[in-house]
């Protein structure tokens, strides 16, 4: 699950996403592979296409199971001018013989921490890591904060098992959303590539 303590870091890592920047200590091992052409494979297992440089890597910490990873960009604007978008191996529900059984548990958690007012603002059929995926967009409000979310979730399947993406835009109520950030989502999606079979797989 992406919940909203996601999008404001309370259990994720963030660190410098490709930067080379110098650092003091002895350098962490990263988990991923710089290739050309503006590709990254990430634990000899996935691949995908680089989010422009304003974007960070978000890493989960140890004992969190929220996401696999994912990426952060601060936006202009007043709190919580923030979007975040990742990659999911396990979205939240069980449901495993449909995407719109996945869908109806998924969103009974999604920004749970948050009291939301969702409303479906389109849903439709899409093709993602090589199948048949869906793709859901919502917009959610929190009258009482005076904040809103625009989001989208993509869910597709590994194997026999479905997996998910997702972004969250969060604004003040007031706020105008930056679509833009959606397009690098999509082209983020649309490069995700498997180079091996998972663990359940193999199975």
């Amino acid at each position: 699950m992406m919940r909203k303590s996601l999008t404001i870091l309370c259990s994720l890592l963030v660190v410098a996403w490709l930067s080379g920047c110098a650092t003091t200590g002895t350098p962490k091992p990263v988990p991923y592979k710089v290739m050309p052409g503006g590709m990254v494979i990430w634990e000899d297992e996935i691949e995908f296409k680089i989010p422009p440089p304003e974007w960070k890597l978000l890493r989960v910490e140890v004992g969190e199971n929220d996401i696999n990873f994912g990426f952060m960009r601060s936006d202009p604007g007043e709190f919580p001018s923030v979007t975040t978008f990742a990659y999911d191996e396990e979205p939240f529900g069980c449901s495993a013989a449909s995407f719109e059984g996945r869908e109806r548990e998924f969103f009974k958690r999604f920004l749970f921490n948050a009291i939301l007012e969702f409303q479906i603002l389109e849903r439709k059929k899409v093709q993602v890591v090589g199948g048949e995926g869906l793709q859901v967009d919502v917009e959610g409000k929190d009258p009482i904060k005076g904040e809103k979310v625009r989001a989208r979730v993509v869910f597709g399947k590994r194997g026999e098992r479905i997996i998910g993406f997702y972004i969250t835009q969060w604004r003040p109520v007031a706020g105008t959303y930056d679509l833009s950030a959606f397009d690098v989502f999509d082209k983020f999606v649309s490069s995700f590539k498997y180079l091996k079979k998972s663990f359940y797989e193999t199975l």
